[in-house]
């Protein structure tokens, strides 16, 4: 896996997070992995959202057989189904990313847990590409949001027992942070750097007018 991996975790409504059969014989957990346009706790100076439509590149790469695998707790020992497998679903609506698993019998007792709301969370690993899929914007009031407007990898989604606070898993999100700040204070300075020389060339250009005339 990428060194660059982000993890999300949401405290998630009754509706968002649930047990539905099927079919007769067949259960299945369906969730959010994510929420749009939800802005999440301070993540140490920022705050987040994700936008709609982030995860279109990657549904369509999903439906080309990459493979996302559906955790409980985030536990590579708890798998629950996978998309190569035609387990777990991935879907985009106007609410978020939708996942939906059939997990196997001897997964029954994460089911009753959903059931029983003694799970409410939800998780996604995933990438964001700097450059292409993220940018930083300042509200009116000066606080400072982080928008990812394109995922570029997905890994694994599903149910959390406690959501972490967001900060414990933002590091790398921190260090897009930290380089954004980084730009907006050397613009100043450049800005001011080309004036400087503008002027000094508009100085230069006219004393040699002058001389010229002379």
């Amino acid at each position: 896996m990428s060194d660059n991996i982000e993890r999300r975790e949401w405290e998630l409504e009754e509706d968002d997070l649930m047990v539905e059969e099927r079919q007769p014989g067949q259960t299945a957990i369906v969730g959010y992995a994510a929420r749009y346009n939800r802005l999440s706790l301070d993540l140490g100076g920022f705050r987040e959202e994700i936008l709609p439509g982030a995860f279109d590149k990657i549904l369509n790469r999903q439906r080309a057989k990459a493979d996302v695998v559906a955790l409980f707790n985030h536990d590579s020992n708890m798998v629950l189904g996978r998309t190569a497998s035609g387990t777990l679903e991935l879907s985009s609506d106007d609410k978020g990313l939708k996942y939906r698993v059939v997990p196997p019998a001897s997964r029954q007792d994460v089911m009753d847990l959903i059931a029983r709301r003694d799970v409410t969370g939800s998780s996604f690993a995933f990438t964001v590409d700097r450059k292409t899929g993220e940018a930083f914007r300042q509200t009116e009031d000066g606080k400072t949001i982080r928008q990812i407007r394109e995922v570029s990898g997905l890994y694994d989604v599903g149910p959390v027992l406690v959501p972490a606070y967001p900060s414990s898993s933002a590091a790398i999100a921190q260090r897009s942070y930290e380089a954004w700040l980084a730009e907006q204070q050397e613009q100043p300075a450049q800005v001011a750097a080309r004036s400087l020389m503008a002027s000094v060339a508009a100085a230069v250009s006219s004393a040699l007018r002058i001389r010229l005339r002379g």
